[in-house]
């Protein structure tokens, strides 16, 4: 996660919720005062609609999740891999300047994860594979450490189905409707509040953790043992 204090990072996650809260609470006023209308229906027992939807809501959510979680921790443990590979080569005769340069342009990709930095790893790493080749060197971590970048370098672009987005989206903002023209009075725009912190909030985190190598999300991955490395051992 980036280095911030705590009030620094409430702040953050509020900024990143206002442009949610602000229109629906809108909204809400617009249908507070549709309310003191004759014409204006009442809805009885509306709990039950309130309920089926949020519940939808919990099971998406709840998948997209359990999907964006374990992808942050399998990228960061592929990482550790990785450097625990490069550990191995940098000791080996004549690899040490190549595993140190190959090192820093692998962090550089991870922070700008471009399709044409990418391209460049992919060729820097068969140029790293051919010279670790040439000079008699082999194992079976060579080929784990080809297997994990091709992870880490596909995992950097991959993100949730563009369908799976728009569906849990159109849901959110049917359930924020739902909510503003049903619940009636105060406790509408209490339940309005609640709804935009709680749903869009753990909406905007988790999008946060579908791009874990965006240096401006909330939630990153972890990239010290690399830096660690790098900074112990360039000359």
């Amino acid at each position: 996660m980036p280095n911030q204090s705590t009030p620094a990072m409430i702040w953050a996650i509020t900024k990143k919720i206002l442009p949610y809260l602000i229109p629906t609470l809108g909204l809400k006023l617009i249908v507070w005062f549709c309310e003191r209308e004759d014409w204006w229906p009442t809805i009885q027992n509306p709990g039950i609609i309130i309920g089926v939807i949020g519940f939808g809501i919990a099971i998406l959510l709840g998948a997209k999740l359990s999907v964006v979680n374990g992808r942050l921790y399998a990228i960061e443990d592929a990482v550790c891999r990785i450097v625990g590979s490069l550990r191995v080569l940098h000791l080996k005769s004549k690899l040490g300047k190549s595993s140190i340069e190959w090192a820093q342009m692998f962090e550089k990709t991870l922070g700008e994860p471009s399709e044409a930095n990418i391209n460049s790893m992919r060729k820097k790493t068969n140029l790293l594979i051919k010279t670790i080749l040439d000079n008699g060197h082999d194992g079976g971590h060579l080929s784990n450490f080809s297997r994990d970048l091709s992870y880490v370098l596909h995992r950097a672009t991959a993100e949730i189905p563009v369908a799976y987005e728009l569906f849990l989206a159109m849901i959110i903002f049917l359930y924020t409707i739902v909510v503003a023209v049903i619940v009636p009075g105060m406790g509408g725009f209490v339940g309005i509040f609640i709804l935009v912190v709680v749903l869009f909030g753990a909406s905007v985190l988790i999008e946060d953790m579908d791009h874990p190598l965006d240096t401006q999300s909330l939630i990153v991955v972890n990239l010290e043992p690399l830096k660690s490395f790098i900074k112990q051992n360039e000359v």
